[in-house]
């Protein structure tokens, strides 16, 4: 299983990263503009994406990538609000 994890905070991006890599194939990256670089070139089975983002918020990756690929999103996010959370499924 490959996976891209996108984390702006250094921190829980390593930590995440550490770990999954134990099991499976893992590129990282740290903005919503990188993500979509690597979505560009590679091919995921999963994408582990946060929302609060620089430069392009999950919310713009994930509607971007959803206009050319139906691969599963996980959504990682500190907001808890029933607006973003309805804008998620959306």
């Amino acid at each position: 299983m490959k996976i891209l994890l996108v984390e702006d905070q250094k921190d829980l991006r390593e930590i995440l990263e550490k770990r999954l890599k134990k099991e499976y194939s893992v590129d990282s990256c740290e903005d919503g503009e990188e993500a979509l670089d690597f979505l560009s070139v590679y091919s995921y089975d999963i994408v582990l994406l946060d929302i609060m983002l620089p430069k392009l918020d999950g919310f713009g990756v994930c509607e971007q990538l959803r206009r050319q690929s139906q691969v599963p999103i996980l959504m990682l996010t500190a907001l808890d609000g029933e607006e973003e959370q309805l804008r998620g499924f959306g």
